[in-house]
């Protein structure tokens, strides 16, 4: 006895088979994940840009040091956020509403901050891969 395959009766097209429902909806949950992935990426560097634009503003004006800091009221609003996020990580200094590099963290902080950009490329490159390959595999 031959048997019709059953169909898809929710937000499918007319006559169309649950299998092609199901792959239907796996590549809409793969795009979805690897668009939320790509997201995160652009947000972390994003942040990284800012606090590496503010490093070199505050070089440029010379804030290498206590005696020549530079006042918070002349940063704007993301920069005065990246400082914070610097200051957190030892990198610079925060001394009656003014900021300065601290060169000594510095040095170690470079070292450690490509080292997280170049392990977290790897890591979302192999986590599309991993998510890509589930999904569409099952």
């Amino acid at each position: 006895m031959l048997r019709s395959p059953t169909l898809c009766l929710r937000g499918s097209g007319f006559g169309e088979t649950r299998k092609s429902c199901a792959w239907r909806m796996r590549g809409l949950a793969t795009a979805a994940a690897l668009i939320g992935i790509a997201l995160t990426c652009l947000a972390i560097s994003r942040r990284f840009e800012r606090e590496r634009r503010l490093l070199a503003k505050l070089r440029a004006r010379g804030a290498l040091d206590l005696a020549d800091d530079v006042p918070l009221s002349e940063l704007s609003d993301a920069e005065r956020d990246a400082a914070e996020s610097l200051v957190t990580a030892g990198v610079l200094g925060i001394r009656r509403n003014r900021c300065y590099i601290r060169g000594v963290e510095l040095v170690t902080f470079r070292r450690k901050r490509l080292r997280l950009l170049v392990s977290g490329a790897v890591g979302a490159l192999l986590l599309c891969c991993l998510v890509a390959l589930v999904i569409l595999r099952h």
